[in-house]
C-alpha cells in the first residue's frame, strides 16, 4: 500500500467491499480472505473496503474483525500491486470499539478508516457530528470517512453537518449508501468533500455529476466490468461508459444489488473464489436459486464478452494458490 498522509488520501473509481469468507464449520477462512484481496489487487482495483456491511461486520467479534483486516493486508501486500489502498471499516456501536479497531488498522499500515453512523438508537444530527469530531480528533494519523446507510443503521447526517465535519483536517469524505441521488448531488456540492456511493444503478449520473467512486458489492464479483466503466469515463468515451453502465445495472439486478450477501458469495463461487455460506441468521441460497443464478451469470458473461469485456480466469487460478 502506498504511503499517504491523512490530508492527501484520496480514492477514485472502484472500491470493493470484500465479503467475509467462512470455513464449512463457520469459522473465518483467513486464507481465502487473503486470496480475495490478492485477486482484487492483481486486477488493479483502486481500493478495498473490508469489514463493512457486505463483510457481515455486525456478525463478527472484534477479534475476528481484526484478524480479517490482517488477512486482507497480507493479500494486498503479496499481490505486488502497491497501488491498491485499503479503507478499513471500523464502525461499531461505541466510540471505544471504533477507536480500538481504528488503532489496530493503523498499526497494520492501513491509511484510512470508514465509520458507519452509530446505530439502533435514533441520534440527532448534532450528536452524530460530535461523534465524528471525536473520532477524527482521536485519530489524527488516519484519514476518516463517514459512512451513511440509513436503511440499515437508522441514522444519517445532513450535508450541512458533513460540511462542518470537513473542518477536521483528517476528515477524508463520505461513503453514502442511501441510494438517494438528490442527497448524493448535495454531498458532491460540499467543497473539498470526497464522495463515494454505494449505488450501482446510479453509477453514470453520479460519476458524471462529481462523484469520486463506487463502493460496490457487485463490483467485487465482476471487477473487470467496473474497471472498464471507469476507464471509459477517464477517456471521455461517453458512449462506451453508457454501454457499460447498462451492463452494471443489469448485473446489479441479477445479483440482487448487493442486498443479499449470499448472492454475492454465489457469484464469487461462479468466478472460482469459494467463500462458504453467510452466517446465520443471514439467508443462504437454495440449490434451485443457485442453479438459476448460475444460468443468468453465464448468459451475462456472454453478453459482456460481446461488448468487449472478458471476465478473466485469474480468479480460478488464484483460488488454487
Amino acid at each position: 500500500m502506498p504511503h499517504t498522509t491523512p490530508s492527501d488520501f484520496h480514492v477514485r473509481g472502484l472500491v470493493v467491499p470484500i465479503v467475509t469468507p467462512y470455513s464449512p464449520h463457520g469459522d473465518l477462512d483467513l486464507a481465502q480472505a487473503e486470496a480475495l484481496a490478492r485477486f482484487y489487487a492483481s486486477q488493479g482495483v483502486p481500493a478495498l473496503f473490508p469489514g463493512g456491511t457486505t463483510g457481515e461486520f455486525a456478525l463478527l467479534t472484534l477479534n475476528e474483525r481484526e484478524a480479517l483486516l490482517e488477512a486482507v493486508v497480507r493479500g494486498v501486500q503479496s499481490s505486488g500491486n502497491t497501488g491498491t489502498q485499503i479503507i478499513a471499516h471500523t464502525g461499531a456501536a461505541t466510540l471505544d470499539e471504533v477507536l480500538r479497531l481504528s488503532r489496530h488498522a493503523q498499526a497494520q499500515g492501513v491509511p484510512a478508516v470508514a465509520v458507519v453512523t452509530p446505530y439502533y438508537y435514533a441520534y440527532e444530527d448534532a450528536a452524530l457530528l460530535a461523534f465524528y469530531q471525536a473520532v477524527c480528533r482521536a485519530l489524527p494519523g488516519l484519514a476518516v470517512y463517514a459512512y451513511t446507510i440509513p436503511q440499515r443503521a437508522g441514522n444519517s447526517m445532513s450535508p450541512a453537518s458533513v460540511a462542518e465535519l470537513g473542518r477536521e483536517p483528517n476528515f477524508a469524505g463520505i461513503k453514502d449508501s442511501s441510494g438517494d441521488m438528490h442527497r448524493l448531488l448535495a454531498l458532491t456540492e460540499v467543497p473539498g468533500l470526497s464522495v463515494l456511493a454505494g449505488a450501482d444503478d446510479l453509477c453514470f449520473p453520479f460519476m458524471t455529476s462529481g462523484g469520486d467512486g463506487l463502493v460496490s458489492g457487485p463490483g467485487g464479483v465482476v471487477p473487470e466490468l467496473f474497471l472498464a466503466f471507469f476507464a471509459a469515463l477517464s477517456a471521455n468515451d461517453t458512449g462506451r461508459a453508457l454501454t457499460l453502465a447498462r451492463h452494471i445495472r443489469e448485473f446489479s439486478r441479477i445479483i440482487r444489488g448487493g442486498g443479499r450477501i449470499d448472492y454475492l458469495k454465489a457469484g464469487l463461487d461462479w468466478r472460482g473464489l469459494t467463500n462458504g455460506p453467510s452466517r446465520p441468521p443471514l439467508p443462504n441460497l437454495t440449490a434451485e436459486e443457485r442453479r438459476s443464478l448460475t444460468q443468468q451469470l453465464d448468459r451475462f458473461a456472454q453478453d459482456l464478452d460481446a461488448d468487449g469485456v472478458t471476465l478473466s480466469g485469474a480468479a480460478r487460478q488464484d483460488a488454487a494458490v
